[in-house]
């Protein structure tokens, strides 16, 4: 209901506001505080009801009551003064004032006749309303289906006014009006309103002698309303969404047939509004077939996570691009792209800032490239792209430093600072291949060697990188046989004690007896074996092997203190140590005759799992040793806290230290450190008596290298040893 308020008193006009605004079906369409703006106000507005005031400074509310009757506006008044003098309410009630109160003590009463001015609501209200809005034809424009029957409904009754009225939340709007260019009025005082109640005709033959609207604002005002009659529409599903009426300026009643006709053409009304219902829905239907099949497709194109194509997508674009090439005699450049060292970043911080920072490096990619060029989402942290229409290697090349130098500045992801860098590799058609697949195999074995070489570069594909690949296939299939066929050997190298001259253990080295090759240093086999999953299954190996033939020592007599053997990063992991200890259980060897030596990069791979697991081996007797210590980045602080025995230090400070000032500083600074740790030091590769005096003078406990004996089979080791063990001297005249 819309409505105005005219009341001078700031007080009194507040607390009218906040009454009214309670009821949600109540509009204040303005306020107005004296007389000439009142009038105007409400005129302008035309509303449904005006509280007025009678007391206004300047001016009087009868004389608005006066000018706006005069001007023909059937709004209800009601009156809210303080002067209820019978004269002054008799005055009102003849200029057409529908309600007289004192504000003082009867404002519960003028609110209470408000609420019973408002049409009762249905009791199915809020599925009527969605039945209406699901219909999609309130405020949609003129359509001739509907006002042919509005024209007919009006020629058929004889009435001057035939409307179809859809009944909304506040208003009721004419989806089709004849004989009126009103669309709309307010619920509040609409005819249909009352009609949507029931489920049959409701006809109104004076509405002057109906106490429901004989006040009505389309009664005293225009249109000036005394007939009326209204067929509800009631859909299928049995909500009223609004009206079909014919409205006339006289009292009159319809014959039978008229009403029977009337209701007709309502059910005509009925069944066109049903027919673009079902014509509406199948179009929505089709809407959300085609959205799901374009969904569809994107899942099957696209990338989940950053919406680039994926691989199948940039093989497809691929081959095309291969096609186009060929028929034009143009070149295409394909670049495999991986991120480095990108699985810490899942692993340490989560994969929800993993996935922020593969979106952010995919948005990065895509602005380094061309828009005819095609970037993708290859799987993992690989990405790659074809670049359409390129003059040579030279551009593909710069290209890839483009996007190596775009990924190098830092990234915010899930509100952590990234430092990422790439290894690209570049092929081009037509040199490195006509086939797409051939390419982007061909950029994959490009981009390997750039990461096997450090990282952060771009590599172009030569045909070597496939002779490499090719012959580290065969490696893998031949060392899966291998390991079936026991072709992996144990040479032996023996470790002296500087001071006692005596001997201090064994490292067990593995060498693969290949039956083309010869014999492989490890080298040759041990990274692939990482690479390609199986090192666990050649740890086992060696340990078996080596830990027998420490046992097949001890049957014949020669005591062998400790064997050691390498142990790749990628083992220590869950269930490590128990593999250990069942191997020594089964092999009958102390635990305290075993130790493991691992490199300093395993320090820093996962120093919780690593202190954990390093500690359970110390805790059933094994030692550890760091293996070529002093080349990696391993912490001091974590170091001493960690579970070692032994610090291996590498061949390549030993090899110039009678002549480097700076090796002979690293090992004196390594060796000081570990007597500082209560640890044993090593020295590795030692060839020349000048080293070996050196270490003995700097404290260093134990040596190995070609100076005592080169590694060797078992049977050449254990002749050394005897010999070795039958001589007690110290080391140096032993050499």
């Amino acid at each position: 209901m819309k409505t105005v308020i005219v009341e001078d008193s700031e007080l009194i006009r507040t607390q009218l506001q906040r009454l009214l605004r309670q009821q949600p079906r109540i509009q204040i369409v303005g306020t107005a505080t004296e007389e000439t703006e009142a009038t105007a106000l409400i005129l302008r507005t035309q509303p449904d009801l005006v509280l007025l005031d009678l007391s206004l400074a300047p001016g009087s509310g009868v004389h608005v009551l006066r000018k706006i009757r005069e001007a023909g506006c059937g709004a209800r008044v009601l009156i809210l003064t303080n002067n209820t003098g019978q004269s002054l309410r008799l005055a009102c009630q003849q200029l057409g004032a529908n309600g007289f109160f004192d504000k003082s003590t009867e404002l519960a009463e003028c609110l209470a006749q408000i609420d019973a001015l408002l049409p009762p609501l249905p009791n199915n209200e809020s599925l009527r309303l969605e039945a209406l809005h699901g219909t999609h034809l309130v405020d949609t424009p003129e359509q001739e289906a509907f006002d042919n029957l509005t024209q007919l409904a009006a020629r058929i009754t004889d009435a001057p006014i035939a409307l179809i009225s859809l009944v909304t939340e506040d208003r009721q709007w004419f989806l089709s009006h004849c004989g009126t260019e009103v669309r709309e009025t307010s619920r509040s005082i609409a005819f249909c309103a009352h009609t949507i109640l029931r489920n049959e005709m409701m006809v109104i033959e004076d509405a002057l002698e109906d106490p429901r609207f004989h006040d009505n604002p389309l009664v005293a005002g225009g249109p000036r309303i005394r007939f009326y009659a209204g067929v509800p529409l009631v859909l299928p599903s049995g909500e009223a969404v609004g009206t079909l009426c014919v409205i006339d300026h006289q009292p009159r009643h319809l014959s039978d047939g008229q009403r029977s006709a009337l209701k007709t053409l309502a059910s005509s009304v009925l069944a066109e509004i049903e027919l673009r219902r079902r014509l509406l829905h199948l179009e929505q239907e089709s809407e959300r077939r085609r959205a799901a099949e374009s969904h569809i497709l994107h899942l099957a194109t696209r990338d989940p996570l950053t919406a680039l194509p994926n691989r199948a997508t940039f093989r497809d674009r691929l081959d095309q691009h291969v096609r186009f090439a060929q028929r034009r005699h143009t070149r295409i450049g394909v670049l495999f792209i991986d991120l480095d060292h990108f699985k810490p970043i899942n692993d340490s911080l989560g994969h929800d800032v993993g996935d922020d920072a593969l979106v952010k490096a995919a948005e990065r990619l895509t602005k380094v490239i061309r828009n005819s060029d095609t970037v993708a989402r290859l799987g993992g942290d690989e990405f790659a792209v074809i670049l359409a229409d390129i003059a040579g290697h030279a551009d593909a090349v710069q290209v890839a430093t483009k996007i190596i130098n775009s990924l190098r500045t830092p990234f915010i992801a899930k509100g952590h600072t990234l430092h990422l860098s790439a290894s690209v590799g570049v092929a081009m058609y037509p040199e490195h291949g006509g086939q797409g697949d051939q390419l982007l195999r061909h950029a994959d074995l490009a981009m390997y060697q750039a990461k096997q070489t450090g990282g952060d570069k771009t590599c172009l594909y030569s045909r070597a990188l496939s002779e490499r690949a090719e012959e580290t296939q065969a490696l893998d299939t031949d060392l899966r046989e291998a390991l079936r066929r026991d072709e992996l050997i144990l040479h032996f190298q023996p470790q002296a004690n500087l001071s006692a001259g005596t001997l201090c253990g064994v490292e067990a080295l593995v060498r693969w007896r290949h039956p083309h090759f010869g014999i492989l240093p490890p080298d040759h086999f041990i990274p692939l074996a990482e690479q390609r999953g199986f090192i666990g299954e050649v740890t086992r190996k060696v340990l078996d092997m080596a830990l027998r033939q420490l046992r097949d020592w001890d049957e014949q007599g020669l005591e062998v203190p400790r064997i050691a053997i390498n142990v790749s990063p990628s083992e220590i992991r869950a269930n490590f140590a128990e593999m250990i200890e069942a191997a020594l259980f089964r092999n009958g060897v102390e635990p305290q005759r075993l130790e493991l030596e691992i490199t300093e990069s395993t320090l820093s791979s996962d120093g919780v799992e690593t202190m954990q697991l390093l500690e359970q081996l110390r805790s059933i007797g094994v030692s550890i040793a760091i293996d070529d210590f002093g080349v990696g980045y391993s912490s001091l602080s974590q170091l001493h806290r960690l579970p070692i025995d032994c610090l291996k230090i590498d061949r390549s400070f030993i090899e110039d230290l009678e002549t480097s000032q700076f090796d002979l500083s690293i090992v004196d600074a390594i060796i000081t450190m570990a007597g500082a740790m209560k640890v044993r030091t090593l020295a590795e590769g030692v060839e020349k008596d000048g080293q070996l005096h050196i270490l003995e003078g700097m404290g260093c406990h134990c040596v190995q290298g070609y100076l005592l004996s080169r590694p060797v089979p078992a049977p050449e080791a254990a002749a050394w040893m005897t010999d070795f063990m039958r001589q007690p001297r110290p080391l140096e005249l032993a050499s």
